[in-house]
């Protein structure tokens, strides 16, 4: 029985630049570069992200008294808090969750202001590869628990493995 439709006739021009276009606007480093929140600090893609200083939004519900304070040098030193709303002053950009609820005059679930903020982080975490970042983040993207068996002995494996944020297959 002959199949007319194998093999595949080869792919137009016009399909294979409409393959490469697609596949180089999936690689551009907008499509996946990533940025933190000022009101969470959680990381969230840069093209999602909103600026703080073109939104037009009420940080009253931000400020809180008690939870940041003033890096002390010795024990001596008077604890004082730091006044206004409480953002990371590195970042300007605010991720469309927090957005939402910081308009509807509400407190982010994972704000710095609702008891989050854990100061700035130490010189030694600041230049560390995408891999490390992930070996010391509190959450794991995926967890894979993979258990051998063989005869009487078992054998217990765990590897940590991470997803391919890359959905298209070329």
């Amino acid at each position: 029985i002959s199949n007319p439709g194998f093999p595949p006739s080869a792919p137009s021009q016009k399909l294979m630049h409409q393959i490469f276009t697609d596949f180089c606007k999936d690689i551009d480093p907008n499509q996946f570069e990533e940025s933190g929140c000022a009101v969470c600090g959680q990381l969230t893609q840069s093209s999602t992200l909103k600026k703080l200083s073109e939104m037009n939004l009420n940080l009253d519900i931000l400020i809180q008294d008690g939870v940041t304070q003033v890096e002390r040098h010795s024990s001596k030193d008077a604890l004082s808090n730091i006044e206004g709303p409480i953002l990371d002053s590195d970042l300007d950009s605010i991720c469309q969750t927090c957005y939402k609820a910081v308009s509807k005059g509400k407190m982010p679930l994972l704000a710095l202001a609702n008891g989050k903020w854990i100061g700035k982080a130490p010189p030694q975490l600041l230049d560390l590869s995408f891999a490390e970042q992930l070996l010391v983040a509190r959450v794991r993207h995926n967890r894979c628990l993979v258990r051998v068996s063989s005869g009487m002995h078992k054998m217990r494996a765990n590897a940590i493995s991470f997803s391919n944020p890359t959905p298209k297959i070329y």
